[in-house]
């Protein structure tokens, strides 16, 4: 960006403070690398507001690995997430606002970070343009369902409509930000942090993985990650089971993760803790994750890392259901049907058809190059003052 006179910077006298609001881990993970960067730079206070399942044992208090990344965490704002129905998710939204208000009155930051579609990304949003502070957003412009009919669509792009400046994964997303009516200046491809975290992530042998993760490991295995769409568990619950049964029907070892903190995720948690013959993990280590997935033969479910991350790893992925059927990917995921039938046919496709797998490229990836933290704080730095940033015009 070329800055024409004062920028943010000067105007803050050579250092910005930014405030980060994470509600849970996998969006952390993907802030970290950025928050990493920027608390390595002169030119930046990082500041870190922990909130929704980061509070809860969803994923086992997962606000400890932000402490023990080393960041300041500002303020902790507990919310009724880990009940599970939407009025509490809800109620959820009402704690947010009211404790991001004091947060941003008692720390006063320059910038606000947010990232995707969850609630607290939104809500971040709103109370950060009644409280003048420019928003910046890290993957907008994404598409998980096209058809509609999912809450996370409306809600990440409400968040980008509220927000000052928009940090896209891949061009198509930059793309469908501009047909939004934002301003071009605001908007840019930069990558997902989950590809530098990637790059940034040391090597494990799976027996070093096996002693750091208390999870069986050796030989040939697949990661389940399955959330629940709309807080439909039934369907959910059916999903998995068929996965489990497909993937040992071909003599796959199975680790099951928790899912993320949406409605219905508890009762998903108890049923997986009741599967029989897999290994079952809460919340691991960034360190132990990464190579449990570089040490995997297929990632299964229907999680979001399949697109952003494991294209990146050459792992081929096979998404069950109709979550994420819209989102943008490189060839390496395969699109099943819930049936244990259509899964295990697609399972055996990305195990042995040798015309898929030549399209298995690691270290490529169309969400990044695993240096998005180093291109957005070149952004950052030349940002305009924040009357400039507040002052959005819709382009129609």
């Amino acid at each position: 960006m070329k800055s024409e006179g004062q920028t943010l910077l000067d105007e803050c006298q050579g250092k910005i403070s930014v405030m980060a609001v994470t509600g849970i881990r996998s969006e952390y993970d993907l802030m970290y690398p950025l928050l990493l960067a920027m608390s390595q730079s002169e030119k930046f206070e990082v500041m870190v507001v922990a909130t929704g399942a980061h509070l809860t044992d969803i994923h086992e208090y997962s606000v400890k690995e932000i402490e023990n990344d080393g960041f300041n965490i500002v303020s902790r704002i507990p919310t009724s997430i880990s009940h599970d129905d939407n009025q509490h998710r809800v109620k959820s939204c009402s704690e947010l606002m009211a404790g991001l208000g004091d947060a941003i009155s008692e720390n006063n930051p320059d910038l606000l970070l947010v990232l995707g579609d969850r609630e607290e990304p939104l809500i971040t949003a709103v109370v950060a343009n009644y409280a003048t502070v420019p928003i910046v957003h890290l993957a907008g412009g994404d598409s998980t369902n096209p058809e509609g009919g999912n809450v996370d669509e409306q809600s990440r792009h409400a968040t980008t409509k509220l927000s000052h400046l928009h940090l896209t994964m891949t061009g198509n997303h930059t793309t469908r930000i501009l047909q939004l009516g934002e301003e071009p200046w605001r908007v840019f491809t930069v990558g997902s942090g989950g590809v530098d975290r990637l790059r940034m992530t040391p090597h494990m042998s799976p027996s070093e993985l096996a002693r750091e993760s208390g999870v069986r490991c050796e030989g040939r295995y697949g990661v389940l990650i399955h959330h629940p769409l709309n807080g439909d568990f039934e369907s959910a619950k059916v999903e998995i089971l068929n996965t489990v049964k497909a993937a040992k029907s071909l003599g796959l070892h199975v680790i099951v993760g928790s899912p993320n903190s949406d409605p219905g995720s508890s009762e998903i948690v108890k049923f997986i803790d009741n599967l029989e013959g897999v290994d079952v993990y809460r919340n691991l280590p960034r360190i132990a994750f990464i190579n449990l997935l570089r040490h995997a033969v297929v990632l299964l479910g229907n999680s979001s890392l399949a697109f952003h991350e494991a294209d990146y790893m050459g792992l081929p992925c096979i998404n069950v259901g109709e979550r994420q059927r819209g989102r943008e990917h490189s060839g390496n995921v395969i699109f099943s049907k819930s049936s244990q039938n259509d899964i295990a046919t697609s399972l055996s496709c990305a195990l042995t058809d040798k015309s898929f797998r030549s399209g298995l490229q690691p270290n490529q990836s169309l969400y990044g190059d695993g240096f998005m933290a180093e291109r957005t704080l070149e952004i950052l730095e030349t940002l305009p003052i924040k009357r400039k940033l507040l002052a959005k015009k819709l382009m129609y």
